[in-house]
């Protein structure tokens, strides 16, 4: 898939933060189809991140209720996935740093989240889950609501299928492109829920 990627943007010219918007596009069409009020996204800084960082826009587009938690400030983010979480603070939605000090509040929320959305971490994660994300894992497991992985579910090694230290279990995966080599193992079901396969332009 990064070949594919690389292939695109270079040898095509498809720029990668359109993308990054046809992917985030994908995922909110998704996540409309379980009918949400009010959905709560988890998003890395990375381009897994932007994807969701474009899914909280279009949903918010479409009239649902979004709060987006964040990891590291934007700065420190990729460069797509910083020029789309800019764009959400333009649009003012609401915006919540991931920090020990908040729990009250993100709890709060998710009591009253239809569906939730995770875009921490895509196909390039290569270690175990570290600290805060394990605990963020923790928290998108034990919410019980719907969850609707991008990519894959974070966590998953995605040759093995099999988790690394801790990984979000999915009602839905919205992969993009292609299906990813670790969902043809059987095992790999339990962790990423019904698999939809998401045409980005490449």
């Amino acid at each position: 898939m990064r070949a594919i990627d690389r292939r695109a943007t270079v040898k095509y010219g498809i720029p990668s933060i359109l993308l990054m918007e046809n992917a985030g596009r994908a995922v909110a069409e998704e996540v409309r189809k379980l009918k949400p009020r009010r959905v709560m996204l988890y998003c890395g800084s990375g381009n897994n991140g932007g994807d969701g960082f474009v899914a909280a826009r279009h949903l918010a587009n479409q009239g649902i209720r979004c709060l987006v938690v964040y990891f590291q400030a934007a700065s420190a983010m990729k460069r797509d996935a910083r020029l789309n979480f800019n764009i959400l603070k333009k649009m003012r939605i609401p915006l919540l740093l991931w920090k020990r000090s908040m729990e009250a509040i993100r709890q709060k929320q998710l009591y009253s989240a239809d569906a939730l959305v995770d875009a921490l971490f895509g196909t390039g994660l290569s270690r175990e889950i570290g600290e805060p994300y394990a605990s963020a894992i923790a928290e998108i497991n034990g919410a019980r609501k719907p969850v609707v992985s991008v990519d894959i579910p974070s966590g998953m090694d995605a040759d093995t299928g099999k988790p690394m230290g801790a990984c979000v279990r999915a009602a839905r995966t919205v992969t993009l492109a292609l299906p990813k080599r670790a969902f043809s193992r059987p095992s790999s079901r339990a962790w990423t829920g019904r698999v939809v396969v998401a045409d980005i332009s490449v």
